[in-house]
């Protein structure tokens, strides 16, 4: 149970931005922080390297991993099954907290903070799923989180602007909601998903051949 704990911190604190692909974890730095033993924080990161988080290199150490184009499909793929399934069937919708946020991001959009907005959309997409009163996806959200922070961070870095356009797709899935047209909202969530799947992986590919995005 603790190694779990241990692994779902380093997922958040990957969510967070806080680490890069490709770099590697200190293990003596991290047990550390959160006061476990460095047995502790292997089990916790063989549970990463099980979900494809982390790779453990021969000699070298343990390296956060940086998704492939397939594994950046994969993951909006899951996102766009569980997030429009809890707008049309969630018993729990939270709409007023859904509206609250809308507002805190166009406030951080004002003042220029990028990593509040890019935070603010992470926590937008968390109240969608907690719809389902479910904790095993919850946990799953955390997971899909830490591979799109990874996938995304190289293009935050070019663009730091780049969360901000979802805040517009944030928005006008409340505004079906307050509508009460739940399919409506559960169909525009999935397809604007997949589109940001799609973009995702064009602008890594323009990263990584040298292109201005």
């Amino acid at each position: 149970m603790l190694a779990q704990n241990v692994a779902a911190e380093v997922r958040r604190a990957i969510s967070r931005g806080e680490f890069s692909p490709g770099q590697k974890l200190n293990e003596v730095a991290l047990a550390e922080r959160f006061g476990v033993s460095r047995n502790t924080l292997r089990e916790a990161f063989a549970m990463l390297t099980s979900e494809g988080l982390c790779e453990r290199l021969p000699n070298r150490g343990v390296f956060l991993a940086t998704p492939s184009p397939e594994f950046v499909t994969d993951t909006y793929r899951a996102r766009a099954a569980i997030e429009p399934a809890a707008l049309l069937w969630g018993e729990h919708l939270d709409i007023e907290r859904l509206t609250l946020l809308n507002e805190e991001a166009r406030e951080a959009i004002a003042q220029n903070d990028d990593d509040l907005v890019s935070a603010i959309n992470q926590a937008f997409h968390h109240v969608v799923l907690s719809a389902m009163g479910s904790k095993t996806l919850g946990d799953t959200m955390d997971q899909l989180d830490a591979f799109l922070r990874l996938a995304t961070l190289p293009i935050v870095q070019h663009q730091p602007t780049f969360h901000r356009q979802f805040i517009d797709v944030n928005e006008h899935l409340v505004e079906l909601l307050l509508e009460e047209r739940r399919q409506e909202a559960s169909d525009y969530l999935q397809e604007s998903l997949e589109d940001q799947g799609r973009m995702v992986n064009e602008l890594i590919a323009k990263i990584n051949n040298g292109e201005p995005i």
